[in-house]
């Protein structure tokens, strides 16, 4: 068929806050390294278009909202050739402890997140 797999727009939401993050000068290592992880919760995308194998995209990643238990990420898969919208979509974290316990994130995490912005890649 030559249509990405739908699965894949999830990685590329994954793709997106990685660098997204890093961006701001944190990393998902270093957060993970101070015993804070981010767990997804919730995920939703909307398909509107389909992605073809070995089509460049884009992905654009803002923050939505943050508190220092909960952010929420939006998304944009976009197609780089005409930047026509693919999928659009959104991830809730929350987070925790490395025992899967929910704590609050530091406050220059949060206002990290905050200064947020977008990312596109």
């Amino acid at each position: 068929m030559g249509v990405v797999h739908h699965s894949h727009y999830l990685i590329w939401f994954e793709v997106g806050r990685t660098e997204l993050m890093r961006s701001q000068g944190r990393s998902y290592a270093s957060m993970e390294s101070d015993g804070i992880f981010m767990p997804v919760v919730e995920a939703q995308c909307d398909y509107v278009a389909s992605a073809r194998y070995d089509e460049e995209i884009q992905v654009e990643t803002t923050v939505k909202s943050a508190t220092r238990i909960k952010v929420e990420f939006s998304y944009r898969i976009l197609r780089a050739a005409d930047g026509r919208l693919l999928a659009s979509g959104r991830t809730v974290h929350v987070a925790t402890d490395g025992e899967g316990i929910p704590r609050r994130m530091p406050p220059e995490y949060l206002a990290g997140l905050l200064a947020g912005g977008e990312e596109a890649s």
